[in-house]
């Protein structure tokens, strides 16, 4: 009742006093302490169960699970102030000897030092214990000395100058003695609490683990142990980890909840890999390049100081990389699927040397925008890997791990399993608004049937203030309403984010921006709700609200809604501006983000409350494991010791009785059970499904009757309307859209077929049956669908035969355009390297390239504009460096619209960062690849173009502050202003080192996200 801040009048009275589970709750965590003390003291072999304990009683992980629990919920209802330090130790113990050592460490650092006569000093011993060390214990009491000589050994033992386990056991034996000879009650609980807490400390230490797990001797991990930020013990999940040998060289997938420690655990497997020199070169591959960073980010923090480098590759369709430099050291390259293809079709020889490979989340091989290549890479990498490299694919959810692995590494049984493993608890409650106030119904995680209690009179609806002219109500939430879900969501994260930090997942982005509007609107309209700004850095929250106004423009909703220290996090938030928003939720510097399914794509944001506003992702269904993943934001472990998820719609809760509505509800339990996960499914399989335009309009279609792998736009459209021809009731634009990716697998196939087939060789037929048989979609299909792809296969090789020679085969293996756009694009430039040239000398190059080049992009935000001739004028102001809200003002006046909508600031990051910085700069690359062979000038030339398209600036040093790490043009180009002389990432790292002061001066008007970048450049 306290979380929710409800009216005192209002609380729901307990059936029995709280107190009445004292003893049991106190005896089961002594008992287990008692166990755990036993068996460390007289070093017992087996598992640990207390001597008083029935079968039937439970594992001791769960019991004391169940105190730490009830300890928890005391102190949050805050029932008896007196008790709060001692529940606070015990709380934290309970947590630590369930194994949930994150919880332990949130109690331990929040509570207070117990009182010296507690347990005749030996409280202050254990909470010292748990604290990892806090100084020594000052004062004078009966076993003060002792724990202060627990405490040196201890830290003489995890500070490595020497093994004190013996020692430790001794004095722990020896104080077990005197205190169950001559000790209180008390004592003997807190001398068996500090005795179990000291077993499970060595037990569960880096230094007793690390060294038999990978086959290592300590002296080669002295260096990394003694690092600040190494974790002195390791966690469930990386103790898994260990035990299934993934640190001597085995290959395994990994299925772990959510903030179980998997960024930890790949730090520990790439240092074993250099450590015991089976490779120099470790491989991290992530489907997302916002994942990409985080991942990165991180393992910077851990190798800070060391000959490691990490590289987070650009996405650039170029090899910007220094293979050589890259091989020279220890390196870490972290990648997208797409750039890592495109590497190894352009550098084939890197796959021999890299020693390990971890996918991270591991499992996104469906959809056709990048399912298809993921699944190519991984078949790639399959047969070109040394035969010793370790491969290690990671997924917090995946509903057929055994599968994959039986696939990817050739052993259903090399999975990791994360079940049992709870970082955190988890609280389900859903809205209810059947009477004039609604409450949340808070029901079993594991059975949304079976309620569990309910918080009253959380919300209601009250009239915000009118305009002038105004005399329609307006109510705040609104109910009844299509946006009652979300005003009811907003409602509650207002009203709890003074208890923690806040996600409010909106399905899509557009959901985000309105918002973001009605956030605005209330606080104009004066809503008696606490501005998340009152909890969050103000300082930080005006930069973020600067650089969003510098962006954006003042006008738009998010940059409003931000001033609230209310953010946004969506697809289309400009990349800087993003970035900024998760430091700062990192950081603690806010506490309120509105946001759509990127929070679930692997960036670790510690939230506190997860509000689900819609369980769809536009038209889509939101998938379970992609919900489980998003769930797990919710309460990460070392943050919180429990996350709450909240339905604000009250639709789902209140009509679950309902026949024609329950279906909500029923949707809704699925996405709360882990064991519905979907299995991960081969793209390539999508490619022999039914066009389905409505449950009863379908059509099915032969795939191999269509010639894909080298149509042109204008076949595809024909296609198109020639089936459109044949049945009417087919929507032409849906279906263009159901053969375009169908094209885009095929086309990939081919490129797959033109990097490993030797098409002059006797072979290549039992090749490209091989090449079949090693993709994901074999393992999965049944007979008949394999010879389906069978078919597909060998149609796709035929058509690579007929269509050239090797120097054509070599064009579709580099390019990552289709087929028939390569060639195409190739026929052009060879025809005219003269024009693009003098084009070049004129300073018009870019007009010289679109004007080929812009048929060949295949971005749906830049065919959406009703005027294509403004196009060009766009581009051309984000290569000058405009800001989003300058150049939707442009587009605006010049009366374009996207379809029949008017342009927004989401439209115009779309066609910015997506049409022109991926799309379009990915087509330029493929020109600048064909023009390499035949006029280097030119080639560097276009180089630098596409350099200049993908980030949206002109200005050499802008670019190169923007490339270091600097990613937001407004930021890139106050830096370029104030060092101008700045050319390359070198520079950069020049600047950051030695003019810290002047970088600063810049810098402070920016979110704090970019001074860490400045402080990750200088080391």
């Amino acid at each position: 009742m306290h979380e929710f801040r409800a009216a005192e009048e209002d609380y729901v009275r307990f059936r029995r006093a709280p107190e009445t589970l004292f003893p049991l709750t106190v005896g089961i965590l002594h008992d287990v302490a008692g166990a755990i003390a036993d068996r460390f003291v007289d070093r017992a072999e087996g598992p640990v169960i207390p001597s008083a304990w029935e079968e039937d009683d439970g594992s001791i992980g769960q019991m004391v699970r169940f105190s730490a629990s009830f300890f928890d919920a005391f102190l949050e209802s805050q029932l008896n102030a007196e008790l709060t330090t001692e529940f606070s130790l015990l709380c934290a113990a309970s947590y630590y000897l369930a194994d949930s050592v994150g919880s332990a460490v949130v109690v331990a650092n929040r509570s207070d030092a117990p009182p010296l006569e507690l347990g005749h000093g030996l409280a202050r011993v254990a909470w010292h214990i748990l604290r990892g060390g806090a100084g020594p214990i000052d004062g004078e009491y009966h076993h003060t000395v002792f724990g202060n000589r627990l405490q040196n050994a201890l830290i003489r033992h995890f500070g490595l100058e020497a093994d004190t386990e013996e020692e430790i056991r001794a004095m722990c034996a020896e104080l077990r003695a005197s205190v169950y000879d001559n000790g209180s009650a008390r004592e003997v609980v807190y001398a068996d609490i500090v005795t179990a807490l000291c077993a499970r400390k060595l037990e569960n230490a880096a230094r007793t683990i690390l060294p038999p797990s990978s086959g290592l001797p300590l002296a080669l991990w002295t260096d990394a142990l003694r690092k600040p930020r190494f974790p002195k013990e390791l966690w469930p999940a990386q103790r898994r980890i260990a035990e299934a040998g993934l640190l001597r060289g085995n290959s395994g997938v990994v299925q772990m909840p959510t903030s179980a420690g998997k960024t930890r655990a790949t730090e520990l497997i790439i240092r074993s890999v250099f450590l015991s020199g089976r490779s120099n070169l470790a491989v991290i591959v992530a489907p997302f390049r916002s994942l990409c960073h985080d991942i990165r980010s991180d393992l910077v923090g851990a190798f800070a100081g060391e000959d490691v480098a990490l590289d987070e590759v650009s996405d650039s369709f170029l090899l910007d990389v220094d293979i050589s430099g890259v091989l020279a050291q220890r390196s870490v390259l972290i990648v997208t699927p797409e750039k890592m293809l495109y590497m190894l079709r352009r550098a084939p020889e890197l796959a021999e040397r890299i020693g390990l490979v971890i996918y991270d989340e591991g499992h996104q091989f469906e959809g056709f925008a990048r399912g298809p290549t993921y699944e190519l890479l991984l078949s790639s990498l399959r047969m070109t890997l040394a035969p010793e490299a370790q491969v290690v694919l990671i997924s917090a959810v995946i509903g057929n791990a055994p599968v994959i692995a039986e696939w990817l590494i050739g052993d259903a049984d090399a999975v990791i399993s994360g079940e049992g493993l709870l970082p955190t608890t988890k609280s389900i409650a859903f809205a209810s608004w059947q009477f004039e106030r609604g409450f949340l119904q808070y029901v079993s995680p594991d059975d949304p049937e079976q309620q569990e209690f309910f918080v009253p009179r959380i919300f209601t609806q009250t009239n915000l203030d009118l305009n002038p002219n105004e005399s329609a109500i307006r109510p705040f939430p609104r109910r009844g309403t299509p946006g009652e879900s979300a005003d009811v969501g907003l409602y509650l994260g207002l009203h709890l984010v003074e208890r923690g930090s806040v996600a409010l997942f909106c399905g899509t982005k557009e959901s985000v921006i309105s918002l973001c509007r009605r956030a605005a609107e209330i606080f104009d309209r004066a809503v008696a709700l606490p501005r998340p700004l009152g909890v969050s850095d103000a300082a930080e929250i005006a930069r973020l609200t600067h650089l969003a106004n510098l962006n954006l423009g003042t006008d738009q909703a998010v940059t409003q809604a931000s001033a609230l220290g209310i953010l946004a996090h969506h697809r289309n938030t400009p990349q800087g501006l993003r970035l900024s928003v998760e430091h700062a939720m990192k950081e603690g510097h806010a506490k309120f983000v509105i946001c759509t399914s990127t929070l679930a794509q692997g960036v670790n944001l510690p939230i506190r409350y997860l509000i689900v506003s819609a369980t769809q992702q536009g038209k889509e269904k939101i998938k379970v494991r992609d919900f489980q993943n998003l769930m797990g934001r919710a309460g990460r472990a070392g943050m919180h010791t429990e996350g709450s998820v909240i339905f604000s719609a009250p639709s789902i809760y209140d009509q679950r009785d309902n026949s024609g509505q329950r279906w909500r509800w029923n949707a809704t339990k699925s996405l709360l059970d882990p064991t519905r996960a979907e299995p991960s499914r081969s793209s390539l399989l999508d490619l022999f499904d039914d066009y389905e335009q409505t449950a009863t309009l379908k059509l099915t279609l032969h795939i191999g009757g269509l010639d894909l792998a080298f149509a042109t736009h204008s076949e595809i459209d024909a296609a198109v309307a020639s089936v459109k021809q044949q049945f009417g009731w087919v929507e032409v634009e849906m279906f263009k859209t159901f053969v375009a990716d169908r094209a885009r697998a095929i086309q990939s196939i081919a490129a797959y077929l033109a990097a490993y087939v030797d098409f002059t060789s006797d072979q290549a037929g039992e090749r490209i049956d091989e090449l079949t048989r090693n993709t994901f979609a074999w393992h999965l299909a049944d007979d008949a669908t394999r010879n389906n792809l069978l078919e597909v296969f060998r149609m796709t090789a035929r058509a690579i035969e007929t269509a050239g020679d090797d120097a054509l085969r070599a064009l579709i293996r580099k390019s990552p355009l289709p087929p028939a756009d390569v060639f195409a694009l190739r026929d052009w430039t060879n025809a005219n390297i003269q024009t693009l040239v003098d084009a070049a000398e004129r300073g018009e190059l870019v007009d010289a390239v679109y004007a080929e080049v812009h048929q060949y992009v295949t971005s749906k935000a830049l065919s959406k504009l009703t005027d294509q001739n403004q196009i060009l004028p766009t581009l051309k102001a984000w290569l000058a460096g405009q800001s989003f809200d300058e150049i939707g003002q442009a587009l605006r006046a010049a009366n374009v619209r996207t379809s029949n909508r008017h342009i927004t600031a989401n439209h115009v990051v779309a066609i910015c960062e997506g049409g022109f910085g991926f799309d379009l700069a990915m087509v330029v690359a493929s020109m600048a690849d064909l023009v390499e062979p035949l006029d280097e000038d030119l080639y560097e030339e276009l180089v630098f173009l596409q350099r200049q398209i993908k980030n949206g600036l002109s200005n050499t040093a802008a670019l190169a502050f923007y490339e270091a790490g600097f990613k937001d043009r407004v930021v890139a180009q106050a830096l370029a202003a104030a060092f101008g002389g700045v050319t390359d990432r070198t520079g950069v790292r020049g600047v950051c080192r030695t003019q810290r002061d002047e970088l600063n001066a810049v810098l402070d008007a920016f979110p704090a996200y970019f001074q860490s970048v400045a402080e990750e450049l200088r080391h």
